[in-house]
């Protein structure tokens, strides 16, 4: 693994807040010229930092305001990756996390209706033959959600 220095950790904390920042206001808030801003950024790309960019949509406004995370056990001795890569091309999941503990799975499904989402949980889920049990919880808001991670804080470079 490569270390990170100070830039690079400025420059992953600009592009985590702004995915769309021009590269001439990055190298212009860490104090060095574009190319080489740009390289810097390339290279964190290059080596796995950065996994991509996105826009983040408003579920509501998408007519997506059913949020459910369930939580699946398999069935012993099943293959995880197997039900791990049919779990995920379910129709709404958006996050999908393998557990230790009394459950293998969690998910987090976003849908239009409730019943949009019963249709998943008892259509596609519980009929999974490696699926033994679910349980499913409905949020009932979402008042705070992030992308974000919790990067190592930074000095401000003054080159």
């Amino acid at each position: 693994m490569h270390e990170l220095d100070q830039i690079d950790i400025q420059l992953l904390h600009m592009l985590q807040a702004d995915g769309r920042i021009a590269v001439a206001e990055l190298a212009q808030r860490v104090g060095l010229a574009a190319p080489t801003v740009q390289r810097r950024v390339r290279l964190l790309e290059e080596r796995g930092y950065i996994r991509g960019y996105a826009a983040l949509l408003d579920p509501i406004k998408l007519h997506l305001p059913v949020t459910a995370f369930i939580f699946v056990e398999t069935m012993a001795g099943c293959d995880l990756d197997q039900v791990e890569a049919d779990l995920i091309q379910m129709p709404g999941v958006q996050e999908l996390h393998r557990l230790i503990g009394e459950w293998c799975f969690l998910l987090k499904i976003r849908t239009a209706t409730p019943q949009t989402l019963e249709n998943i949980v008892y259509q596609m889920l519980r009929k999974h033959p490696h699926v033994r049990r679910t349980e499913t919880t409905l949020a009932t808001s979402s008042p705070y959600e992030t992308t974000l991670l919790p990067l190592p804080p930074f000095e401000k470079y003054e080159g």
